[in-house]
């Protein structure tokens, strides 16, 4: 038999306005049509509540109860991130889930018993991972989504067990449904109050096309909900291909620092619905509304996705000091891109290296002081000269592998130390040979010599409007009194000597 779960946020509007500012958790909350004192209410915090507050009343009234209470707008994009993150909690526990109206969603149980001891563990599980991402939630089990739904709207948990779903529709209040209006236009809770119809298993005892003759197809629909008729098919929904978070600020922010302060949250709140749905964070999209009706966005790579906040917050703050927007920004979209964590083993016998968040942050702070064009990894360029060098991005290269006769080849190779850029250097020549060598840190008189080679080429450049002659060198090398051993060479365009390099 199906099992059912349904997971619901009273007064969503409210829930989703403290979950984007938990300031607003400790005040009288509610949500007016507008701000003048003759406006309507359309929800209330439990809190405000108890007072005796209802929705309807107007400010001015609910303001003479309570001086303190606090009349917010309602905000569709702080109801749309809480609802995205609410699917993501459900989601975490059951891959079968289906979005309902803002603040409710329903899931399939198939399957949850092989991980968990029964269904109240399930809904407590549940009910952690929505408090996690803010809210707290309601959790109603039933054979269908209908039945769950009515017990995840008597609030807390409740489970209804198979076989006794007519004894908990018996006694539901009908107050406890949307009623909402019937096809005639007339409002469905006074007409069966005046019939003297108090809870649903009074409405279950009626004959269904009696009932359609006076309430049309709402009436028909409503006898067969007390009768646990209905079973509408579950509509499981696709995976989110991005993680959102938007919101809606209540002045504009003109400097990186405020502005930087509220991305800080609204990236906790992303980071914690991806950790929960074990991926981590990918390339950034910002959008920013701004004064006028404009628009601002920027694209942040990541090139190690994590899950660090700090990290990834300083390559934001690094993007925005380089091209900050251009006016105060009154709205924010954060938009992530998900990817799956990739493990990573250390080596035995290589040193540590950095975090990748950390240093990829570590380069983009280097950027941010040194310039985008002057931090990169050096590459050899495709060109006869051999100082030729190019700047591209950093990635750490993996480390080589050890061929398998390694071990046998116990030899002491030479290796040479590039001297970049070259030294100009004086060197004191007999019969055209080098004979002896001075420079900076550098002078001794030369006891063994090879060469020289000749190296050229560049000389196709000059029809560009560069040197006509490319390059012509005389490449030696140079064993000194001093011990070292050395590589210079002549160049034979301006006749002057270089140092090279030097052999370790």
């Amino acid at each position: 038999m199906a099992r059912i779960a349904c997971i619901m946020v009273a007064d969503f509007s409210i829930a989703a306005l403290v979950r984007s500012n938990p300031a607003l958790a400790d005040k009288l909350l509610a949500i007016g049509r507008s701000l003048a004192p003759h406006a309507e209410l359309d929800a209330v915090a439990p809190r405000a509540r108890e007072l005796g507050i209802r929705p309807g009343m107007t400010i001015a009234q609910a303001r003479a109860i309570a001086s303190d209470l606090a009349v917010l707008h309602r905000s569709p994009a702080a109801e749309s991130s809480a609802h995205s993150a609410l699917l993501d909690a459900v989601e975490s526990v059951s891959p079968v889930v289906e979005s309902g109206a803002p603040g409710c969603v329903w899931l399939d149980l198939a399957g949850l018993h092989r991980i968990y001891n029964g269904e109240e563990e399930i809904t407590a599980e549940l009910a952690r991972c929505v408090r996690r991402v803010g809210m707290e939630p309601a959790a109603g089990v039933a054979a269908n989504k209908e039945l769950a739904h009515l017990a995840a709207r008597c609030g807390g948990v409740r489970v209804i067990e198979a076989g006794r779903e007519r004894e908990f529709l018996k006694w539901l209040p009908l107050d406890m449904l949307d009623l909402g209006k019937s096809d005639r236009g007339d409002d469905l809770e006074a007409t069966l109050a005046r019939w003297g119809m108090r809870r649903l298993g009074e409405l279950a005892r009626l004959d269904p096309d009696a009932v359609g003759t006076r309430l049309g197809r709402r009436g028909v629909e409503l006898v067969r909900l007390a009768r646990g008729g209905i079973h509408a098919p579950l509509v499981p929904r696709r995976r989110a291909e991005f993680f959102i978070e938007t919101i809606e600020l209540e002045y504009a922010i003109e400097n990186l620092e405020p502005l930087g302060f509220v991305m800080r949250a609204m990236l906790e709140r992303l980071a914690e619905r991806l950790s929960m749905r074990a991926l981590v964070a990918g390339d950034i999209t910002l959008a920013f509304g701004m004064s006028g009706h404009r628009s601002f966005s920027r694209r942040v790579a990541v090139a190690a996705p994590s899950n660090d906040v700090r990290a990834i917050l300083t390559l934001i703050n690094l993007s925005l000091e380089a091209a900050p927007p251009e006016d105060g920004v009154e709205s924010i979209r954060i938009e992530i891109a998900p990817r799956v964590p990739r493990p990573a083993q250390t080596d035995m016998f290589l040193p540590p290296s950095p975090a990748p968040d950390k240093l990829q942050a570590t380069i983009a702070r280097l950027a941010a002081l040194c310039g985008p064009g002057n931090v990169g990894a050096l590459r050899a360029e495709n060109s006869h000269r051999p100082e030729a060098m190019r700047l591209d991005p950093f990635a750490p290269h993996p480390a080589p592998p050890i061929p398998e006769d390694a071990a046998a080849k116990n030899v002491t190779q030479l290796v040479i130390r590039a001297i970049r850029p070259v030294r100009e250097i004086e060197v004191m020549c007999s019969r055209e040979i080098p004979e002896f060598v001075r420079g900076e840190n550098l002078g001794a008189r030369v006891i063994s010599i090879a060469g020289p080679w000749r190296r050229d080429g560049e000389w196709w450049l000059g029809f560009n409007g560069g040197d006509e002659c490319g390059f012509i060198r005389d490449y030696y090398e140079l064993a000194l009194e001093d011990g070292g051993v050395y590589r210079i060479f002549r160049d034979l365009n301006s006749h002057k000597w270089f140092l090279d390099g030097a052999y370790d």
